[in-house]
């Protein structure tokens, strides 16, 4: 396996600072870093199991879920890990999308259990790896595509077309087999013919046929590839996850308003210190949804009651608990609150973020502070660019470098072409255009004196002259661009394989395509990369 580094800088700059440990103000807005803080983590976590969940509630919870999702020997080692006292947890998560969505979701999950071998390995204690799917989130529109490469070479966007309810949480929205039938067989209409084709295409329609929701289609992947990895799913829509975390919603709804000032006082932190806010909401957000006939609502605190924007539920403070009580299952986190709750289900050495979480993460401070909890270490993902065989034939064959097409790649193109004109048409036209131009001029100047009538044809003809002479040099230049196609063929195959739709690979390509091509363990020299949390991406040949 060869795997280099890439300079692809962190673009959001707090969470560059927050990696890079570049600005003395970051202290204002996190708790911990993982460069130096593990054993200070480790201190806090150890004197502060009191305010967890009920550990044995929360292990049958998720042991349930196990069975239903990822019945794997390693998952079930796991929880029984969970019940050691000493044991710490890496966590992190994502909304569930189409065949796992972009290859972002792969690399998460790998980081999450990469990372917590490191920590175990380090600490000399359990370190249980949790991946949770936000099956509780309700944009649908987000995660019902993705895109795969087709022969062209050109980007595909897949699209389930069942539409959403309103609202509802995408774990709640049931997919028909149609839909499901649908988009597999335009997958599979796109994906190559491989020796791993057939198998493939095989375990994601039985997947598929298993699973009732979006969410579930994508923890059924991750488990069937991760599950012996000993990573441990769950979905925050669970109903019996619900009833775990009920005394924390209780908490919430109690110091609604200290939690509010927490907020605010975290978020002027970030403003002061001269960066922007990543998560905006409504100055009245309670930060919980209620679910409203299957709708997920958004609750509004005006320091009294609780109500929705539209005016469909209200509720003082004693008929929200009560009503708490009563339906736990009606309640969800937004993206202020999960944190919170997340801290609350388990002892959290750190959280595996993206580079935009991490940002928003640091309005975040206080609110722990306010519910007598410590933000943990915030774990950067880990993050490649997958170079193929073909790929780095074609970067050798064109003296082109990955950063080249990322961030080059217009004019390492044109270079290239302009290199073919071995007649150099550019030069040539040029020298035409100026000649005719020049003695043009010479010419209207004296039909201008000796014949003035003609002066307004003149200058309508000379402009024609030189659209014609630009005309043929166009036409020259498409004619020498359709004699290198199979060139240009290329280059744009490094494109769309490389930085797709002008994006990272990561954020855009789907995983199954690997998979068909290299089999559904193409991910194995991954796992075996060094642990890194710098923030830094690496390239990967396969």
């Amino acid at each position: 396996m060869n795997i280099q580094t890439m300079p692809i800088p962190v673009q959001n700059a707090l969470s560059r600072h927050y990696i890079e440990q570049k600005t003395d103000v970051l202290h204002t807005m996190y708790e911990f870093h993982p460069d130096q803080d593990w054993a200070k983590r480790v201190e806090w976590l150890d004197q502060a199991s009191c305010i967890r969940a009920d550990q044995a509630q929360l292990i049958t919870a998720l042991s349930d879920y196990q069975h239903n999702i990822n019945a794997h020997e390693q998952a079930f080692a796991s929880l029984e890990r969970l019940r050691d006292p000493k044991a710490l947890v890496v966590v992190g998560g994502q909304q569930g999308g189409l065949l796992m969505g972009p290859l972002l979701m792969i690399y998460k999950a790998i980081s999450i259990i990469r990372m917590a071998q490191e920590a175990e390995r380090t600490l000399g204690r359990p370190v249980v790896p949790v991946f949770w799917v936000a099956g509780e989130d309700h944009d649908y529109d987000e995660v019902n595509h993705t895109y795969l490469l087709t022969s062209e070479p050109a980007v595909k966007r897949i699209r389930l077309s069942q539409s959403s309810e309103g609202r509802t949480p995408v774990s709640y929205l049931h997919l028909t087999d149609e839909t499901w039938e649908e988009a597999l067989n335009e997958v599979e209409s796109i994906l190559p013919q491989t020796e791993f084709k057939e198998e493939l295409m095989s375990d994601i329609r039985h997947i598929a046929a298993a699973s009732d929701s979006l969410t579930e289609q994508c923890a059924r992947i991750v488990a069937k590839l991760f599950g012996e990895y000993g990573l441990v799913l769950l979905d925050s829509a669970d109903p019996a996850l619900r009833k775990v975390e009920q005394a924390m919603f209780a908490e919430l709804i109690h110091k609604q308003e200290k939690l509010k000032g927490a907020v605010e006082k975290s978020e002027e932190a970030v403003l002061q210190a001269g960066y922007e806010l990543q998560a905006v909401h409504h100055k009245d957000s309670a930060n919980l949804f209620y679910i409203h006939k299957g709708e997920r609502v958004l609750l509004l605190w005006d320091g009294v009651s609780y109500r929705d924007r539209e005016g469909q539920v209200q509720f003082t403070s004693d008929e929200l608990l009560a009503e708490l009580e009563q339906h736990p299952e009606r309640f969800s986190n937004n993206v202020l609150t999960r944190p919170l709750m997340q801290e609350y289900l388990f002892p959290v050495l750190a959280t595996v973020l993206g580079a935009g979480e991490i940002a928003y993460w640091a309005q975040l401070k206080e609110s722990f502070r306010a519910m007598d909890m410590r933000m943990p270490l915030l774990w950067p993902r880990m993050s490649f660019t997958l170079i193929e065989g073909t790929l780095q034939k074609l970067l050798t064959k064109y003296v082109v470098t990955v950063e080249d097409i990322c961030f080059s790649y217009e004019e390492k193109r044109e270079a290239w072409l302009a290199d073919q004109d071995h007649i150099h048409l550019d030069e040539r036209f040029k020298t035409l255009h100026d000649r005719v131009d020049a003695e043009y001029k010479e010419l209207l100047q004296v039909l201008n004196e000796s014949l003035p009538a003609l002066g307004k044809l003149g200058d309508t003809n000379h402009a024609k002259v030189l659209e014609q002479i630009e005309f043929l040099h166009h036409r020259a230049k498409d004619a020498l661009s359709k004699q290198h196609e199979t060139g240009l063929r290329h280059w744009e195959r490094l494109k769309t394989s490389i930085w797709p739709l002008d994006r990272p690979q990561e954020r855009v390509l789907n995983p199954i395509q690997y998979a068909c091509r290299h089999g559904q363990q193409w991910f194995l020299p991954i796992m075996e990369a060094p642990v890194v949390w710098n923030g830094e991406h690496r390239l990967v040949s396969l």
